[in-house]
């Protein structure tokens, strides 16, 4: 993709307001200039005017920062978030996300996140935001143990990681997920991890503070269009795993 290339035509929504409450989609990016049209045109298939996109990228030398302003300009519902010389890593973007989304003028009830690279199958936000308006406060894509599996699949199950978390989920590891706003402005403040640490910890702390957190089945996504292996991020490693259990025990998440 050059720098130059025009993006690829918008696609407003063609359905009413008013379908769920005013939610924002946050994707952290570095180096994912030749997947953000890929994003946005996902993005776009939902068709859904009640849902806003938020570009939070980490300084990307490729200048997916660059991409993604063209895309936001003059749109209110596409965001970018661009974060040059910040402390790099996917857990400061979306700390600083949900404080972009917590600090907006569009109020916004839920806010979900997704991967760039995609291994997140995007047409399930929609069964994310609907497990939220049933009463969810955290709602996590539990992942197919088999590569594309439907709703019917063997889910993920991360013993050690569901343990020290106490999470009722067994893929904590899941990035693909949603809060309710009001839930993750209760616990927000427990969040320390800069990196993919954060999911397990913000799981602890959604349990730690007696919020309602449910699963809900996505399909596993390893390969990309062209059949490229997806880099799916990393977890939390059994150290991490055993410093969260003891900040839990000790009330410290």
């Amino acid at each position: 993709m050059s720098h130059d290339e025009p993006i690829p035509p918008k696609r407003p929504p063609s359905g009413p307001r008013g379908q769920h409450p005013l939610t924002l989609l946050v994707i952290p990016t570095v180096e994912e200039r030749e997947n953000i049209d890929w994003v946005m045109e996902k993005y776009q298939d939902l068709d859904d005017i009640d849902l806003h996109i938020l570009i939070a990228d980490d300084d990307s030398i490729d200048k997916t920062w660059s991409r993604a302003g063209i895309w936001a300009a003059d749109d209110e519902r596409m965001h970018l978030l661009r974060r040059p010389g910040r402390n790099k890593g996917p857990g400061f973007a979306l700390r600083e996300s949900y404080k972009w989304a917590a600090e907006s003028e569009h109020d916004y009830e839920y806010v979900l996140q997704a991967s760039a690279n995609r291994s997140d199958d995007f047409s399930r936000v929609p069964a994310l935001i609907a497990a939220l308006s049933d009463g969810a406060d955290l709602v996590i894509g539990e992942r197919s143990v088999a590569l594309g599996g439907d709703d019917n699949a063997p889910r993920r199950n991360q013993g050690f990681a569901k343990f020290a978390a106490a999470s009722p989920v067994g893929d904590v590891e899941s990035g693909f997920r949603g809060w309710r706003m009001s839930a993750l402005r209760t616990v927000a403040r427990k969040f320390t991890a800069g990196d993919h640490k954060l999911k397990a910890e913000s799981v602890a702390a959604a349990v730690k503070a007696g919020l309602k957190v449910v699963g809900v089945p996505v399909p596993a996504q390893a390969k990309t269009d062209d059949g490229k292996t997806l880099n799916k991020g990393g977890d939390s490693g059994t150290g991490a795993l055993l410093g969260l259990w003891l900040r839990r025990m000790t009330g410290r998440v």
